[in-house]
């Protein structure tokens, strides 16, 4: 189990796919997110970033 926030660098991103997001920033939905899996196999998570403004932010796999 892990104690801290992994680094980007800990796990690859599959390609982008359109997200139906709404982005707790801007509040627009324009947006894509990543999959991305730990070097390891045992986490999955999403990263979604907003097209209208740039932000991003992650959503926890069912393995958090």
């Amino acid at each position: 189990m892990h104690t801290q926030q992994m680094p980007e660098s800990a796990g690859t991103f599959q390609d982008r796919t359109e997200s139906t997001s709404t982005c707790p920033k801007c509040g627009k939905v324009d947006g894509y997110y990543q999959t991305w899996e730990s070097i390891c196999g045992g986490y999955e998570d999403y990263k979604h970033t907003c097209r209208a403004c740039g932000h991003t932010w992650w959503v926890d796999g069912i393995d958090s």
